[in-house]
């Protein structure tokens, strides 16, 4: 097929320009990881779940190549449609997104031959749902690659965060800091995970990165940390007590950045490959 002979894809238009402007900084590093490693074949229909704003469902399905059919599914409504956005300014027609919840896959039996999911593990309402799901939809000999951060992620943070609660006696919270931190897996259980809906691991990878900034107050104020993670972190306090322990942690933060020249802090990242026997 030689339609990129016909193509006309400007990097001065500006359409062209907001395509090719916007790659989320979360998602970046265990995207880059899904890429390096999932096995490229002459697929003929690819799923990408969680596919966001199109990262990395367009990326791999241009790796793959145009004879591969593939759907991205994510519930982020806002997101679908700037995905479809991008796969109508690139002119990709053999790339469609959905609207809609991966527990239930709107695709017979054994369709697909790979599917993907960037950061899709810990962010599923009910994840053993979406994994049989998957296992449903893929044909026998399919792949599922998937990549998840781990527990851990901002440990460096979380150990702050901890001591603050003690320093102010506030004891009470450290059940729901505990919880916070563990409802991200382990590579144990998020291989389980897999293994339990009947899939076969192939292999895991297991890696690191870490986010630096100048100090607490920057990180804290970063818009990402503020959309997926403030929540979940002043939710935990009642009233009377969260500003008085944000006042303090946040000095915590930054007298720690001091003492190292820098707030690093580090997410461990993990791969996981799985086969539909």
């Amino acid at each position: 097929m030689k339609n990129y002979l016909n193509k006309e894809l400007n990097y001065l238009n500006r359409d062209i320009t907001n395509v090719c402007d916007e790659l989320g900084l979360w998602a970046s590093p265990f995207g880059v990881m899904l890429l390096d490693n999932f096995p490229i074949k002459n697929y003929q229909n690819y799923l990408d779940i969680g596919c966001g704003t199109g990262f990395p469902l367009i990326e791999i399905t241009n790796r793959i190549g145009s004879e591969c059919k593939a759907v991205g599914i994510d519930p982020w409504g806002e997101a679908v449609k700037r995905a479809q956005g991008k796969i109508d300014v690139l002119q990709l027609d053999n790339i469609s997104v959905i609207e809609g919840n991966a527990e239930n896959i709107n695709f017979p039996d054994d369709y697909f031959d790979l599917i993907t999911s960037n950061l899709g593990i810990n962010n599923f309402e009910n994840p053993s749902k979406v994994i049989n799901e998957s296992y449903r939809t893929l044909k026998h000999g399919g792949i599922f690659c998937a990549t998840t951060n781990l527990t851990g992620t901002f440990n460096e943070f979380y150990n702050l965060f901890r001591e603050t609660l003690f320093e102010l006696k506030l004891e009470k919270y450290l059940l729901g800091l505990d919880n916070h931190i563990n409802h991200r897996g382990t590579e144990k259980s998020s291989v389980e995970l897999f293994e339990n809906s009947r899939f076969k691991i192939i292999r895991t990878i297991k890696s690191e990165y870490q986010m630096r900034y100048y100090n607490g107050s920057a990180f804290l104020n970063q818009p990402f940390i503020i959309i997926g993670f403030i929540d979940a972190w002043r939710n935990m306090f009642e009233d009377t007590h969260k500003q008085a322990f944000f006042d303090v942690f946040e000095r915590r933060l930054n007298e720690y950045a001091n003492q190292h020249g820098e707030l690093r802090l580090t997410i461990p990242m993990l791969y996981i490959e799985a086969r539909k026997e």
